[in-house]
C-alpha cells in the first residue's frame, strides 16, 4: 500500500512540523512513500530542498497546479471540469483559500501519483498526545501512523478528536447557549458551561475507545482514496462581508455528512494528538484578557455561520426556519459575547450570518458543478465508473 501524507498551508516556510510527522513513521517503523502539500502563499526553497533529500516531496502552488494540469490534459478531462477542480475560485491577495478546495487539490494529487491511502494532518498538529500526571499534564510521542493502520485495513477511513485546547475558550456567561444555537454547535453546550472544571483542555484518555463514526477530523484523518469513488471530495463555502472576504469553516464536517449518506466505513479510533490551537501551549486562552484568543473565537464564529447554510441544505432541514431560528439566539448570543469581553466586534458577526444565508444559491451552484466535475475525474482516472 502506497502512503502519502498531507497538509495544506498558507506558507510552507517551516519544515519542523512536517518533519515531526516523518520522524515519527520512521521511529515506529512506518514508510511514508510521499509528502503533498498544498501552499497558498509561498514556498522557501530551502525547505522545499530539506525535504526532498529526505522523502519524495510534491508541492501544489494552489494557483498554478501544473502537475494536476498536466495530468488532467494526458486524462482527456474537459476544461469545465479542469477549470472546477484545479482554479482557485476567489482571488487570492489576502491568502485565504476555501479550506475544502485547498484539501481537494491534495486528494487529486494523491490519486494521480498513485497512492492508495492519503493521512491529512494540519500544521499546528502533533504526533504526541497530552495524558495526565500526579504533576499535571504532559506529551508522549505515539505510533501516530500505526495506529491509523491499525484500524483502516477493515475501514474506508479512520480519524479522533484531538489533545489540547478547544476553539471554544474557558467563559462563564448568560448567553452561551444563545451563541452556541446561533452558531449551530449546541452540542458543545454542556462542555462550555463546565469549562470553569477542566478548563476546555482536552486529555488522551487512559483506555482507548474505538468507535464508528462519521465526524471526519480534517487535520487528524486518513483516507483509503479509493473511497473517492463513491464520496464526494471537500467542500466548502466562502463569503464578502463589509468587502472583507471569510471562509466558511467546516468542510471536515460536510464529508461527514456524505459519509453518513453512504454508509462508508469509519472509525474513531481513540488517538487524540495535541492540537495547538493557540500556537503557544501550554498557555492557557485568556478570553477575557488576550485580544488573539478574542480574534481567534471571532473567526471561529464567522466561518460557522459561513458553513452553516450549506449544512443545512445537505442534511434536508427547513431552511427557512433554520435561518429565523439561528438569527434570533446568534442576536441574543453575540450581544452576550460582546458584552462579557467588551468587545464589539462579536456583534458584527450577524452581518456575516446574513451574508452567507444570502449566498445559499451560490453555494448549491457550486456544489453541484464540483460533483459534476468530480464524476469526470473519477471516471477518467479509473476510479469510478
Amino acid at each position: 500500500m502506497k502512503i502519502a501524507l498531507g497538509m495544506i498551508v498558507r506558507s510552507l516556510d517551516s519544515d519542523a512540523e512536517l518533519m515531526r510527522f516523518i520522524n515519527n513513521s520512521e521511529k515506529f517503523g512506518h514508510k511514508i512513500d510521499c509528502v503533498i502539500v498544498a501552499y497558498t502563499r509561498k514556498l522557501d526553497p530551502d525547505v522545499e530542498g530539506r525535504l526532498k533529500k529526505k522523502i519524495p516531496f510534491y508541492a501544489i502552488d494552489i494557483n498554478h497546479p501544473q502537475y494536476c494540469h498536466d495530468e488532467f490534459c494526458r486524462l482527456g478531462v474537459s476544461e469545465e471540469s479542469t477549470q472546477t477542480l484545479l482554479k482557485c475560485p476567489i482571488d487570492t491577495a489576502q491568502g485565504l483559500v476555501p479550506y475544502g478546495y485547498n484539501r481537494t487539490l491534495v486528494v487529486v494529487e494523491a490519486i494521480i501519483r498513485k497512492m492508495d491511502m492519503l493521512f491529512f494532518v494540519d500544521s499546528d498538529v502533533l504526533p504526541d498526545v497530552l495524558k495526565n500526571t500526579p504533576t499535571g499534564p504532559v506529551t508522549a510521542e505515539v505510533d501516530f501512523f500505526g495506529a491509523h493502520l491499525r484500524h483502516i485495513k477493515s475501514n474506508s477511513i479512520t480519524t479522533s478528536e484531538y489533545s489540547g485546547y478547544n476553539i471554544l475558550p474557558h467563559a462563564s456567561f448568560d448567553g452561551m447557549e444563545a451563541l452556541l444555537a446561533g452558531v449551530q454547535k449546541s452540542n458543545m453546550l454542556e462542555y462550555w458551561k463546565s469549562s470553569e472544571i477542566h478548563r476546555c483542555l482536552a486529555l488522551q484518555s487512559e483506555k482507548r475507545i474505538i468507535v464508528r463514526s462519521t465526524k471526519v477530523l480534517g487535520g487528524n484523518c486518513a483516507f483509503k482514496l479509493s473511497v473517492f469513488a463513491t464520496l464526494p471530495p471537500f467542500f466548502s463555502t466562502y463569503y464578502t462581508c463589509d468587502g472583507m472576504l471569510f471562509l466558511g469553516r467546516g468542510e471536515d464536517t460536510l464529508i461527514g455528512v456524505e459519509i453518513a449518506k453512504a454508509g462508508v466505513a469509519c472509525v474513531d479510533i481513540g488517538l487524540n494528538p495535541l492540537h495547538d490551537t493557540y500556537k503557544n501551549f501550554p498557555k492557557e486562552p485568556d478570553l477575557l484578557g488576550d485580544p488573539d484568543v478574542q480574534e481567534r473565537l471571532y473567526y471561529a464564529c464567522t466561518g460557522w455561520v459561513g458553513r452553516n447554510p450549506f449544512l443545512n441544505y445537505i442534511l434536508g432541514n427547513d431552511l427557512n426556519e433554520t435561518r429565523a431560528y439561528q438569527r434570533e439566539r446568534l442576536i441574543l448570543g453575540m450581544a452576550a459575547l460582546s458584552k462579557y469581553t467588551s468587545n464589539p466586534k462579536f456583534n458584527s458577526v450577524i452581518k456575516n450570518f446574513d451574508e452567507s444565508w444570502g449566498s445559499i444559491g451560490r453555494y448549491m451552484n457550486e456544489h453541484e458543478a464540483l460533483l459534476e466535475a468530480w464524476s469526470e475525474f473519477t471516471r477518467k482516472i479509473g476510479l469510478s465508473k
